[in-house]
């Protein structure tokens, strides 16, 4: 449950926080405890708007307005957490534990981390009643049973001028009903740091005075069953500061003594002071002797200065003609260089040009002869070849013709030894014969 007057800038930043929860343990109520301020009121309607439960009620208090959310609360377990403050992820479920494993235990609270204005870790002691009867230590953001709050009837709305302390006056009420603490020793609650807060009232003398007179009236029974304990430990703490004090003291002796040596050591300083002052004095004059030494030097050298300027202006004269004279042979040079370079390069061009041509030549004279030499030996091989096909031919033909007239012969031969060819014979002379007796006729 978060009340909240006039704090609206913080409020999402405290919502944020409990949401931040992984598990959906929780239910936030929120009280407007008559805010006037416009930013707050912006906030409260945006968060209406977004279905979260405002609760408002005119200003009657922290008290008052946490005892409205806490009646309006569904759950066993209740979270007072200030507008302006935020709790870690982890704080809520590690609460539940510890409550639900062990039901004697009504609140359990955790160190705080300090933001804002100042930064820090509180490391909050784990619970003793003679500690808390003598000063509240526990912050109100701690996770409690409903049952306590039923038991105590709630946080007091009657505190003097509502100055607060409502919560150290509820754990007290809770160690009276026999409710037991347990203190988280990590920091899951962060409190912001304000020099306006309400804890700034309650340190003022006049204030705390009136709270502690009410609240020790309130619960006088646990004091006065507690008394012996509480006052032991008030002279017990009143001689460990006694001794403190003692101690402080002989360190303050002992600075005393170094104070007075270091004031002998001083005035020693002092008088070296004066006697360096004096040297200085003197070393001054001479300074101011030099100075002037140095003025005539300096119009010296401004009046060398001048005439060496004088000289570097003629002299980057001259530098600037013989630069552009340089440039000019350098230019001429340069030309010069890239025609001989043209031509030697024309030149070799041409070379290489006149070799490519004539190894051409040669090669395709070369090749030439080769082709007509190929050709010719071709042509011999061909020429052989026929000539010596004609000459088999020929050889074969003359064979052959001889054969034949061999076989010619041998045919004469028996044809005139043949009847037929003696006929053949007589019939030519005789055909002779009649042949000549026609042309006689």
């Amino acid at each position: 449950m978060i009340p909240c007057f006039n704090q609206g800038e913080y409020l999402l930043e405290a919502i944020a926080s409990v949401e931040s929860c992984q598990d959906s343990v929780w239910e936030i109520v929120i009280v407007n405890d008559g805010s006037t301020d416009e930013k707050t009121q912006k906030v409260l309607s945006y968060l209406k708007q977004q279905g979260y439960r405002i609760i408002d009620s005119d200003n009657r208090g922290l008290a008052a307005a946490r005892n409205l959310a806490i009646e309006q609360a569904n759950g066993d377990y209740i979270l007072p957490l200030d507008s302006d403050n935020r709790i870690k992820a982890e704080y809520i479920p590690r609460s539940l534990e510890i409550l639900e494993d062990s039901p004697e235990i009504g609140i359990v609270y955790s160190w705080a981390e300090i933001f804002g204005e100042e930064n820090g870790i509180r490391e909050v002691p784990p619970f003793d009643i003679n500690r808390l009867m003598r000063g509240n230590y526990i912050d109100a953001c701690a996770v409690f049973r409903k049952a306590v709050w039923q038991d105590c009837g709630g946080f007091d709305s009657q505190i003097p001028e509502q100055l607060g302390y409502e919560d150290w006056d509820f754990w007290l009420g809770a160690a009276e009903k026999g409710w037991q603490f347990a203190c988280i020793e990590e920091a899951l609650f962060e409190y912001r740091f304000r020099p306006d807060s309400m804890v700034s009232r309650c340190n003022i003398p006049e204030n705390r005075k009136q709270l502690f007179r009410y609240i020790c009236a309130k619960h006088i029974g646990l004091y006065a069953s507690n008394f012996a304990n509480v006052f032991a430990e008030i002279e017990c703490d009143k001689l460990k500061e006694e001794e403190k004090v003692e101690d402080l003291e002989e360190r303050l002796a002992q600075t005393q003594v170094k104070l007075e040596f270091c004031e002998s050591l001083l005035a020693e300083s002092e008088a070296k002071l004066r006697a360096i002052a004096s040297h200085e004095n003197s070393v001054k004059r001479e300074s101011r002797q030099l100075e002037s030494q140095l003025k005539q030097e300096r119009e010296q050298n401004d009046r060398l200065s001048l005439e060496l300027e004088q000289l570097r202006d003629r002299l980057r004269v001259t530098q600037s003609n013989l630069a552009a004279e340089t440039q000019t042979l350098e230019r001429l040079q340069r030309s010069h260089q890239e025609e001989c370079d043209r031509l030697k390069h024309s030149h070799e061009q041409t070379q290489n040009e006149l070799e490519r041509q004539l190894e051409d030549l040669r090669r395709s004279h070369q090749q030439q002869l080769e082709q007509t030499k190929n050709d010719f030996k071709i042509q011999i091989d061909s020429q052989a070849k026929n000539f010596e096909r004609t000459q088999t031919d020929l050889t074969t033909h003359i064979h052959q013709l001889q054969f034949q007239v061999e076989h010619a012969h041998l045919e004469i031969e028996a044809m005139k030894t043949s009847k037929f060819w003696k006929l053949r014979t007589q019939w030519f002379k005789l055909k002779k014969k009649l042949g000549g007796a026609k042309e006689n006729i």
